[in-house]
């Protein structure tokens, strides 16, 4: 019995396309909260711990829920799915632009959150189903790049815009959304195509795959690899940690900011690109924390060159692309209808630590606004030494 996907040529290729859109912008509207968070609070008279509580209740739920909504997505039409994220992330944020009130903007960002974990599981599920075999690392890379391009098009539109009117940045942000993603899902929606008793096309009475030790293994080890990335880069890259304790200009801060982002979704594209073969996916990982651990090493030590600053940062980001393969990694050894829920528990993974690593950089910020020692390669190195290890562990085959 043919899937959707097979009954249709190119719808399923058509629906990864816009799935990547959402990612992306899921990525813009969460990392432009940084940008105009000053403002927010200046306008509405919030105290730091509310602007902080708004900030982070996007990752919250977006962590929370994602692992059971990649279950759904390997048992539900991942269109259905991604078209109702696309709505209520659409409702969020014409919300957000028009709330007055602290528990308003924390109830809308919460659900922003929420729908918003649709976006990267389905687009993995999506490329899994509508791509050769041979092409997941390559997408997983391309879908992962959006971390960069997202958050260089969060540092860009504020210079655009202005960080003041950050009620019409996330008007136009929904206004985007509306025009490139929900258009587009509902005009393929009202498109008729022979459908199947389940999501994967497979017979309704075809028992599920079971889980070996192996594929368990391989999917906490693939876990902790971007777990490590994922800390690294939200707990150093995206929140300032470095800019503000030691002190460096607004343009110099996003400049690095810039660099960064960019070479990070670079690294990931190449990365997908040199790891569809898996006996290069332990050295591709291997020197992109090493690469990482240098940079680090130089970004928080004494330079007053800021050229030398931005060849660090984008060396950083360069380093972490190579975190992307750790779908691939899990993916081909779980079973195949479990592709939305590991790309999901891999992806949770990630956000957790860049989540509780967010947490950990606001304390080390406080060190330094105490004038006390700053700690940070204490912390963060260990963090880079662990991800060396477990590229050490991956598999070649």
């Amino acid at each position: 019995m043919m899937s959707r996907t097979e009954a249709m040529p190119g719808h399923g290729l058509l629906l990864w396309w816009l799935s990547l859109l959402f990612v992306a912008w899921m990525i813009w509207a969460e990392t432009s909260f940084q940008y105009y968070d000053t403002s927010l609070g200046a306008d509405l008279d919030l105290s730091p711990a509310q602007l902080a509580m708004i900030g982070g209740a996007f990752l919250l739920t977006y962590s929370l829920v994602q692992v059971p909504v990649g279950w759904l997505l390997d048992r539900w039409p991942a269109e259905r799915m991604l078209l109702a994220g696309v709505a209520v992330a659409i409702l969020c944020s014409l919300g957000f632009g028009r709330a007055h009130h602290f528990e308003d903007l924390l109830f809308l960002r919460l659900g922003l959150g929420l729908a918003c974990a649709v976006a990267f599981p389905a687009s993995g599920l999506l490329a899994r189903r509508s791509l050769p075999p041979h092409r997941f690392s390559l997408a997983m890379g391309a879908t992962e790049s959006l971390l960069g391009f997202g958050a260089a098009l969060a540092a860009v539109i504020p210079i655009l815009i202005g960080t003041s009117g950050w009620r019409l940045q996330v008007i136009v942000q929904a206004i985007a959304l509306l025009i490139l993603v929900a258009i587009p899902l509902l005009l393929l929606q009202r498109r008729r195509f022979p459908t199947s008793p389940s999501p994967d096309g497979a017979p309704a009475a075809a028992p599920p795959a079971r889980w070996s030790a192996r594929a368990c293994r391989s999917v906490l080890h693939a876990s902790g690899i971007y777990a490590c990335a994922g800390g690294l880069l939200f707990g150093l890259g995206q929140y300032n940690l470095l800019s503000q304790s030691q002190h460096w200009s607004d343009g110099l801060r996003l400049s690095v900011t810039l660099v960064l982002s960019l070479a990070l979704a670079g690294g990931m594209l190449l990365a997908g690109r040199l790891g569809s073969l898996p006996r290069r996916r332990r050295p591709l990982l291997l020197g992109g924390f090493l690469l990482t651990l240098a940079a680090l090493v130089v970004l928080v030590g004494p330079a007053d060159s800021a050229w030398l600053r931005m060849v660090a940062g984008g060396a950083f980001g360069l380093g972490l692309g190579p975190c992307v393969l750790a779908f691939p990694i899990a993916v081909v050894a779980a079973p195949p209808d479990r592709t939305a829920f590991v790309v999901a528990i891999v992806n949770t993974a990630g956000t957790l630590a860049g989540a509780l690593f967010t947490i950990v950089s606001g304390w080390l910020l406080q060190r330094a606004a105490a004038d006390e020692s700053d700690p940070v390669l204490l912390v963060y190195g260990p963090l880079a030494l662990a991800g060396i290890l477990l590229a050490l562990r991956t598999p070649q085959r």
